[in-house]
């Protein structure tokens, strides 16, 4: 029977998946969370945990028609070193997925779900942003996973069937990332600087719609398409924030600052090694940057559950309830 491998599968998406299929009673055999980093999934007898590091080519042996989750990348969360950066995030993101690539082919896996990233496309040329969207991305971290997307789509032709999920910003309880500065002013009633006037249309996507898809893809028979998750279109930036201030009984103000200025300087502090936000990060910042959904749905049948009010504020409430003496 085909076992579930989460490769990278300790990770927060990794977690998530897991505990969904334990929930729901999903897999007939064994899930495997394949990481180097200790893992804290509820405990099933379902569950083992297997050494991983798809860098050093450290794979777990796969088996005939085991179902594969590649989860695994080095992110901007992670300490990035400050020179070669590109070369830092291939060693992960496009050397170990060729590794593991090669040895789902090898062993005849029934088919391979990439997690990537909608960094790949890089400023939007159209709103919302279509699958086939030209793939311009602007950094290290877009980079390694435009390569790593060519290296998928090319696994395609060697028989090995590869659905790419490409999420926007994935938020839950849990996860901070670039969040962890805005929950900070709005706990302490600080202003909440924004880059432009707000008045622009972002995007997030939740992390249990993140691993709904991938169990969607796979009920579908992994499909041979790039596919993107992100939430249904909601309020703009402005009002957005808004509304999770007052919701969270915050006194924090807004605070819109020129893009042109603040831009200039996040590059600046960039480049000497005093990195606020990454390029990737703050170059769409004041965009609207809206990703289509309608091809997930059509073919996975995915829609998503929770809106980006929604996803914020679960995530402030965790957050705030974690700093509690």
């Amino acid at each position: 029977m085909s076992r579930w491998v989460l490769i990278g599968g300790a990770g927060f998406l990794g977690q998530k998946i897991a505990n969904i299929l334990i929930k729901n009673k999903i897999p007939k055999n064994k899930i495997v969370i394949a990481d180097k980093q200790k893992f804290i999934v509820k405990t099933s007898p379902q569950v083992i945990h297997e050494m991983c590091d798809i860098s050093k080519n450290i794979i777990p042996k796969l088996n005939k028609d085991d179902i594969v989750i590649h989860l695994a990348a080095r992110q901007y969360h992670n300490k990035i070193p400050f020179l070669k950066q590109l070369n830092w995030f291939r060693e992960v993101n496009v050397i170990g997925t060729n590794f593991l690539i090669n040895a789902c082919i090898k062993q005849n896996v029934k088919g391979l779900i990439f997690f990537s990233s909608d960094m790949v496309y890089g400023i939007p040329s159209s709103i919302p942003i279509k699958p086939n969207h030209i793939r311009k991305p602007l950094g290290p971290y877009g980079k390694s996973k435009l390569e790593a997307e060519n290296l998928c789509i090319k696994s395609r032709k060697k028989g090995l069937n590869t659905t790419i999920l490409r999420p926007r910003l994935i938020m839950g309880p849990g996860r901070l990332g670039v969040m962890k500065k805005l929950f900070e002013a709005i706990a302490k009633n600080k202003p909440v600087p924004l880059i432009g006037n707000g008045l622009n249309y972002y995007q997030m996507v939740s992390v249990e719609d993140c691993a709904n898809a991938a169990i969607l893809a796979v009920k579908k028979e992994f499909p041979n398409i790039e596919l993107n998750l992100g939430s249904l279109p909601g309020t703009n930036v402005k009002t957005l924030l808004k509304k999770v201030i007052e919701e969270v009984k915050s006194k924090s103000m807004l605070l819109p600052l020129p893009a042109i200025l603040v831009k200039s300087t996040l590059k600046l502090l960039d480049n000497i090694g005093y990195t606020i936000l990454h390029p990737e990060q703050y170059k769409i910042a004041n965009k609207n940057y809206i990703v289509d959904i309608s091809d997930t749905y059509s073919r996975l049948g995915w829609k998503p559950k929770y809106t980006d009010k929604d996803m914020i504020i679960d995530a402030y409430k965790f957050w705030k309830n974690s700093q509690q003496p």
